[in-house]
């Protein structure tokens, strides 16, 4: 049976005022909810109330965080019953790739795609002989080290040219839209 103290009591009154005050953000109410059963838990230290409360909300957080990318990676996994729609995957923080979303393989989605393509090989170019190569590594997923390596240029220079193709490539993409 759990024991009740002060400072676990005193923890979830402060998190269902802060779920009163903010009860329109869906996500943030997610969090606190979580908080709130993580509060309960039998071993977590309950010293102060301060502390407990931003420890628990910021454990929530990544717990939330935790179980998007496990579902994300689960999705990724299942195949598609539909041959016409594909899986966007992209490549998180930590390197483990990801399926963001699934979208329509169509005639004009593929032509905006090369489009994009041919102007940031155009772009490419300008930015020196290691440009189109960055590019091209960028596109087969390898890492900034093989690239400063195959391009023989320093890594500094491979993440500069990247950051910068990333950077038109937003450009690009938010003209489009």
């Amino acid at each position: 049976m759990l024991q009740f103290t002060d400072v676990r009591f005193e923890t979830m009154c402060r998190l269902y005022s802060k779920q009163k005050r903010r009860a329109w953000d869906g996500e943030y109410l997610d969090v606190l909810d979580t908080a709130l059963n993580l509060t309960l838990g039998h071993k977590r230290a309950a010293e102060a109330p301060d502390l407990l409360c931003r420890n628990v909300i910021r454990d929530a957080r990544r717990t939330i965080r935790r179980s998007q990318a496990t579902a994300r990676q689960n999705a990724a996994c299942r195949p598609l019953p539909d041959a016409a729609r594909r899986r966007v995957c992209t490549t998180t923080a930590d390197g483990a790739p990801a399926a963001e979303m699934v979208t329509h393989d169509t005639p004009e989605a593929r032509v905006i795609a090369e489009e994009t393509l041919q102007e940031l090989r155009a772009f490419a170019s300008t930015l020196g002989a290691h440009g189109p190569a960055c590019l091209q590594d960028m596109l087969n997923m390898m890492t900034v080290s093989d690239s400063a390596k195959r391009t023989q240029v320093s890594v500094a220079t491979v993440e500069r040219a990247r950051r910068t193709l990333r950077e038109h490539a937003k450009a690009l993409i938010s003209i489009a839209a």
